[in-house]
């Protein structure tokens, strides 16, 4: 029994079966290599965007805030709500007898359209970009 099952690895050794699946096992394990290899170069492009967008961005703010006017811009509007604002809820909280006077009418609409581009333009962009990331990855 032992003899014939060392018979039947030699011819299945000899028969040239052995040789092609080791040479079958090589070349699966090359295709992962490169599939691997692939994926990495594709995220380090990925990688290499967002760093030039970052960039961009980063000269953009910096040739804003280069002028007087441009860099007011963003306090101007920015300051005196956050004033406003604080007086409110200031007002409200600590029961103060202060009184404070709503905005006018398309005043107060536009100092929530402020606000909303202050703090959620950047928020909703990374949103964005993280879904829009999920889909393509």
């Amino acid at each position: 029994m032992l003899a014939a099952l060392i018979g039947f690895m030699l011819k299945l050794a000899s028969s040239g079966l052995l040789d092609k699946t080791l040479a079958a096992l090589k070349d699966q394990s090359d295709n992962a290599t490169e599939r691997d290899r692939i994926e990495a170069s594709v995220a380090i492009e990925h990688i290499k965007a967002e760093l030039g967008r970052r960039q961009a961005e980063r000269d953009v703010l910096l040739a804003e805030q280069g002028r007087l006017v441009t860099s007011l811009m963003r306090p101007a509007f920015a300051y005196p709500l956050a004033v406003y604002y604080g007086a409110v809820i200031l007002d409200s909280l600590a029961h103060f007898r202060w009184n404070v006077a709503a905005l006018p009418a398309p005043i107060g609409e536009w100092s929530g359209w402020i606000i909303s581009a202050i703090f959620l333009s950047e928020s909703g962009e990374r949103i964005a970009r993280t879904v829009v990331g999920k889909r393509s990855g």
